[in-house]
């Protein structure tokens, strides 16, 4: 690696895609570099081995996918510091955290992307290839692999490379398309939601009869137009006439005039084409939420062990082949593509405890329940009742029989855990939801098992929870009709209910290892909190950001309160932090009788980039609510980062793990690829039952408390065990995934609404939890 590169500003009018921009910089560098290699951003910034011996200021001419000629003016000068000193990649370790050597970073990101170019199509940070076989993911959609690329400081700069996936549309006829999916040539496809969403804004490319002696053209389409036979334009003539008599009119005949057109063009000057003569084009990267079925398929096809994955990089690697590239090479850079070794630990298991002290040890990630009852479960407050008043509303469509064994086996479950419910049950037929669980609260019914029948999920929550205030169990009806042959639904079921019901399913045991005792003997009157801010897809821009924060208000951070937000879409640091934290610290004065000596924040969803903003905005505002409240509280923040591409591939077979071979639960790494002047590690915490596990990494941002990092590597693991829902532990600590769950909950209060308000606090306003629901069943949302 060289000590130092060069750096230019680039300026290319007019603004135009990046495939075009992109070879407009290669004509001028053919043109007027002289033989000096430069790798291009794409935006305004390349990089040079050697340097050029004056500005350029030229004009070339690039041809578009429609063969007209664009002139392009391309200005490119020096930057007011023009070396970059690719020498900091080699010392930064003895700088402060602060001064990450971020130039000499973005210059060799640049370099070692730049080739990749000419083999693959970039989305993002990663580079798409269209594999022989490309998997189906069904609705015209199919899965691309790409090779991800970063560079990353540990010990030593190390280049991050991994497999990822994405759906891309398949290329094919829309005669073909619409055959594929299994649609009618003949019905009016403006009527079809699944046709218009999916070519709304997808680019085709237009052929033309031969009769008309023209080229190929591409265009983006607007929406689907009425048929062929039935869509009247005037001429250049100024006559009235079809596009199918148009086309007879030039020579071809369609072959199926009463089939709908597509519209593209502009909405000042649409043009419509007939289907028969469009295909969808290629290798197009769509700004578009996948659909769950999309997805659901993505992950199978994408699922795939450590061995596995491990050659699909390597020939990814291969396919590219970085060191052979001239760009490269010119730069002086060699890569070692040989996978790094890095020391491990692997944690200790907690033992789970349980109702009288029974115990239960955890086997890679997972226990068993055999007789076990919940350490805690809930009674009704008042009254005579001896157990919860509870209900089982269903609409018509499901025989009486799968309800009545449905309730049969919730009571045998709960009264095996020690739930205390009512030894029967209402069942009741519902057509209006609103009336009904309004009926229920006034007749003090403590829990509502909704079974999903027409009245969609997100209506049902936004009535319970915002209008009426009572807690609910939705259930699929198709999962009630299988419950006699899986048991296991009940008992998973009631996991997640006990909570709700302000129940404790299980603790971390600690009294038993004089050890484990006596690192976490400084956990003591802690507040957990958690945050997440989930946000709208790219085609979503007029849904608001929603915010997601949890805090734990008993001693062992098994039960949870919550607060949400909405603000702005794709603002990330949270605006309302101090109220919020506010709200949290009274709940757990309510409930500990104390304000909290401790507060360890988990943070989700952050990048590197938004560390400052997160100290300066949220922690900052987390102080000023202890200090409003007269307590003085130290705050720890440890940011849980998921959007990485860093694996583990054990060195050898592991023991339980014949199919997909991943590290065990437990394992640490905390050396070699963290950087070296900062708290950070990475934890594999949970048993991936399909693919390879992520870890996820955590950065200490602040330690007021001046924990061990020992203890804040156990205590993460352990609250991983905490997740109030399965009987296994998780990818991220019991106040963060609670947070991410509420965030999720909070989105479904927006559904249904199309438009909103630019005042988010009246959005905000009109979607309050109701305030019984919240100091009853503070755990609601789980």
């Amino acid at each position: 690696m060289p000590n130092k590169v060069y750096h230019y500003d680039i300026t290319i009018t007019p603004v135009r895609s990046k495939q075009f921009v992109r070879l407009a910089f290669q004509k001028c560098k053919q043109k007027y570099f002289h033989g000096i290699e430069a790798a291009f951003d794409g935006k305004k910034s390349c990089y040079t081995p050697k340097r050029l011996s004056s500005p350029i200021n030229c004009t070339v001419k690039v041809s578009d996918s429609n063969s007209r000629t664009i002139e392009f003016q391309v200005e490119i000068k020096e930057t007011l510091d023009c070396e970059v000193d690719l020498n900091s990649l080699r010392t930064y370790h003895n700088d402060s955290v602060s001064d990450k050597p971020m130039r000499a970073l973005q210059a060799l990101y640049v370099i070692l992307s730049e080739s990749n170019h000419e083999k693959g199509l970039r989305v993002g940070r990663a580079f798409f290839c269209r594999p022989i076989k490309p998997h189906d993911l069904g609705d015209g959609y199919e899965a691309w692999t790409g090779l991800f690329e970063a560079v990353i400081l540990g010990d030593q700069p190390f280049l991050n490379v991994d497999i990822t996936h994405k759906s891309f549309p398949c290329e094919s006829s829309l005669i073909d398309y619409l055959k594929n999916q299994k649609i009618g040539l003949g019905q009016d496809l403006r009527k079809n939601k699944q046709v218009q969403s999916y070519l709304r804004g997808i680019n085709i490319v237009y052929q033309p009869p031969e009769s008309f002696k023209s080229f190929a053209r591409k265009y983006k389409v607007l929406k689907i137009g009425n048929s062929a036979s039935q869509l009247h334009f005037l001429n250049g003539d100024g006559l009235q006439m079809t596009v199918a008599e148009y086309f007879k009119s030039r020579g071809y005949s369609l072959k199926y005039p009463n089939l709908s057109c597509v519209e593209v063009g502009s909405t000042a000057h649409s043009i419509y084409l007939p289907m028969e003569l469009c295909k969808i084009a290629g290798g197009q990267v769509l700004n578009r939420k996948d659909e769950s079925t999309q997805v659901r398929n993505m992950i199978r096809s994408a699922a795939t062990s450590t061995n596995v994955r491990k050659r699909k990089i390597m020939d990814m690697l291969q396919h590219f082949n970085l060191n052979a590239s001239k760009i490269v090479q010119s730069f002086g850079i060699k890569i070692d593509l040989n996978f790094i070794k890095v020391p491990i630990r692997v944690l200790p298991s907690p033992i789970i405890e349980y109702l009288n002290g029974q115990t239960v040890n955890v086997n890679r990630g997972a226990w068993m329940m055999d007789k076990q009852q919940f350490l805690i479960c809930t009674k009704p407050q008042a009254g005579k009742q001896v157990g919860h008043k509870w209900a089982i509303i269903y609409q018509s469509g499901i025989e009486y029989i799968h309800l009545d064994n449905f309730k049969k086996s919730v009571l045998k479950k709960a009264k095996d855990l020690n739930m205390h419910l009512e030894n029967t049950a209402e069942i009741m037929e519902y057509t209006d939801i609103y009336n009904t669980l309004l009926n229920l609260a006034k007749s003090d019914y403590a829990l509502v098992f909704v079974v999903l029948g027409r009245t969609a999920y997100y209506h049902i929550k936004q009535v319970a929870d915002l209008k009426v205030g009572v807690l609910t169990q939705c259930i699929q009806d198709k999962t009630v009709k299988k419950i006699p042959q899986s048991p296991p639904i009940i008992s998973n079921l009631l996991l997640g209910v006990n909570g709700k019901l302000n129940g404790t399913n299980h603790k971390i045991l600690l009294d038993n290892d004089d050890d484990m005792k006596d690192l976490m003997a400084p956990i003591k009157n802690v507040m957990f909190m958690g945050a997440d801010v989930t946000h709208p897809s790219p085609d979503q821009p007029h849904i608001p950001s929603v915010v997601g924060v949890t805090a734990s208000h008993d001693p062992i951070g098994a039960c949870y309160n919550m607060q949400y937000r909405l603000q702005q879409s794709t603002k990330e640091d949270i605006e309302d932090m101090e109220s919020i934290t506010n709200r949290h610290l009274e709940f757990y004065f309510q409930f500990m009788k104390t304000y909290p000596t401790h507060i360890i924040y988990y943070r989700d969803g952050v990048s590197d980039g938004q560390f400052p903003i997160i100290q300066r905005v949220e922690l900052s505002a987390i102080q000023r609510a202890c200090r409003k409240m007269g307590c003085d509280t130290k705050l720890t923040c440890i940011i849980a980062v998921k959007r990485h591409h860093t694996r583990f591939f054990p060195m050898k077979q592991q023991r339980g793990e014949r199919d997909l071979n991943n590290v065990e639960p437990g394992t640490v790494v905390d050396q070699m690829i963290t950087h070296p002047r900062e708290v950070q590690f990475f934890m594999v915490s949970h048993q991936s039952i399909q693919s390879t596990a992520k870890p996820t990494r955590y950065n200490v941002i602040l330690n007021e408390s001046n924990f061990d990092i020992d203890l804040l590597q156990q205590l993460t693991y352990n609250l991983c065990h905490l997740f109030p829902r399965c009987n296994r532990s998780v990818s991220y600590p019991a106040p963060v995934y609670l947070a991410h769950v509420a965030a999720f909950r909070a989105r479904v209060y927006l559904e249904g609404t199309k438009t909103f308000s630019e005042v988010l606090g009246e959005e905000y306003e009109k979607r309050l939890i109701q305030p019984r629901l919240m100091e009853r069943n503070p755990m609601f949302f789980i």
